[in-house]
């Protein structure tokens, strides 16, 4: 972190930062309370504009919090300062379809090894997960093991994340009546659409429940929706699982969404679904990679920077308090020191929570015996931030990822599953903040340096280091 700091430095002499050594926690934290106000007063002198002070403070803010993620991360701290900085959440934990090794499988003997009640969270209890970590997050995925779509109110879930700047990403079957026009009003950002197949046999094969017209059907009226409200969004992703009954449609599948308006076809090589129904194998000779229909485009307009006001009061006071002040909060307790254990990434970067309110650290979700995955850390309360990103169990295992052993103390408790795990689930999207930053900041009144820094961290990089 002290690196990045210095190459801020070096590049940019407008931006001082008080020195500062490596293990001076409480310094670090002054020179970033200072990092965040200058940065402030270089988005404003370049976005001058009425109305433009709280998405200033906003961008500000998110690149300090970025900077602070990563340095817990490189020291390997158990109590965190920072907030996550990328969310994942489910709408509704339900779902109608039966996928083999999902926990909403047909197979009863499988799916009931899950922990995974029955929830729909309310719209004010999202309004209230983003109030306390929109300010400081730079992306949520609104899907995670339920179908977010039969939420009924879901393009609102959309409206309130955007409100606090956070790129939007969900992911769906797509299989049941979908409200094209305020789906595409919302101003989501990403819409991947899980459709194994080209054909009705092929699709049901694997996606039980799905109705595969209904699907097609669904990806037109979003297309047509976004005509007629010229708009380029969602980002439209086709995702294909190549399993061997289906991979010989992957070409058939290609034509359909060029046709139909698709951005972007995905083939990817799924997990073994074989634990569940031996007669679904995985292909493994397949066209894997991605098919681009249409060029990348900027994903943050002029109406999204602008509809940050909504929240101006709240952004106002969290970029009021000092990220000092934060850490004399959580007992200043921490040491900065690089122990050569590995971590996981999740750790630090990423909060996660189904419709129940449950706090897990990554997309894996709880199951009960015969292998136990303890990984409900906490639970939401709506204003129980620092409990959340600090509870019990977070940081019993991010402390013991930094010991590489539990005490005996923590021996005789059940543990957080994240000690044990080695399952290294793949992110819903990696936090690319430098890419984020460089999309809500089209004035580029942020030096490049400073994108440099986040790029190169090892905590968002695309290939985390260990």
């Amino acid at each position: 972190m002290l690196t990045a700091f210095r190459r801020f430095l070096e590049f940019d002499p407008e931006v001082r930062l008080p020195s500062i050594k490596l293990l001076d926690v409480s310094g670090f934290f002054s020179a970033l309370d200072k990092f965040q106000r200058d940065s402030f007063r270089r988005l404003r002198r370049r976005y001058p504009e009425p109305g433009t002070d709280s998405f200033c403070k906003l961008v500000a803010l998110k690149a300090a919090n970025a900077f602070a993620a990563d340095y817990h991360f490189r020291n390997r701290h158990a109590a965190l300062v920072s907030r996550p900085v990328q969310l994942q959440m489910d709408p509704t934990n339900a779902c109608h379809m039966h996928c083999p090794s999902c926990l909403h499988s047909a197979n009863a003997a499988w799916a009931s090894r899950f922990d995974w009640p029955s929830a729909t969270l309310g719209v004010g209890e999202f309004d209230e997960f983003c109030n306390e970590f929109g300010p400081f997050a730079t992306g949520i995925a609104l899907f995670r093991d339920g179908e977010p779509l039969l939420h009924r109110r879901f393009p609102e879930f959309v409206t309130l994340a955007k409100s606090y700047l956070l790129y939007t990403l969900t992911s769906t079957s797509l299989s049941m009546r979908v409200d094209a026009e305020s789906l595409v009003a919302s101003g989501l950002d990403r819409l991947v659409a899980a459709i194994d197949g080209a054909s009705v046999a092929t699709y049901s094969r694997y996606r039980r429940g799905g109705d595969f017209g209904l699907v097609i059907d669904n990806l037109r009226a979003i297309v047509r929706a976004r005509k007629a409200q010229s708009s380029q969004k969602p980002w439209l992703v086709w995702q294909f699982l190549a399993f061997e009954h289906n991979v010989h449609e992957v070409e058939a599948a290609t034509r359909l969404a060029r046709q139909i308006g698709i951005d972007q076809l995905v083939v990817a090589k799924p997990h073994s679904v074989e634990h569940d129904d031996p007669s679904i194998k995985v292909a493994e000779a397949a066209p894997f990679g991605e098919t681009l229909f249409s060029e990348p485009r900027n994903w943050c307009e002029s109406t999204e920077r602008a509809s940050v006001t909504r929240n101006a009061e709240r952004i106002d006071a969290i970029f009021s308090e000092s990220w000092a002040d934060r850490y004399g909060a959580i007992g200043r307790g921490e040491r900065g020191s690089r122990p050569a254990n590995s971590t996981c990434s999740w750790l630090y970067y990423s909060l996660t929570m189904d419709a129940a309110r449950r706090i897990t650290p990554c997309c894996l979700p709880p199951m009960g015996p015969p292998e136990p995955r303890h990984l409900v850390y906490a639970k939401f309360n709506g204003k129980n931030t620092a409990e959340v990103v600090n509870s019990f169990d977070a940081t019993l295992a991010r402390r013991q990822c930094r010991s590489g052993r539990p005490s005996d103390v923590d021996l005789a408790r059940r543990l957080p599953y994240c000690i044990t795990c080695t399952e290294n689930p793949p992110p819903p999207m990696w936090p690319d903040v430098a890419g984020y930053l460089l999309s809500v900041d089209e004035r580029r009144a942020l030096p490049a340096a400073m994108h440099v820094a986040l790029a190169a961290s090892p905590l968002f990089a695309r290939s985390p280091k260990p």
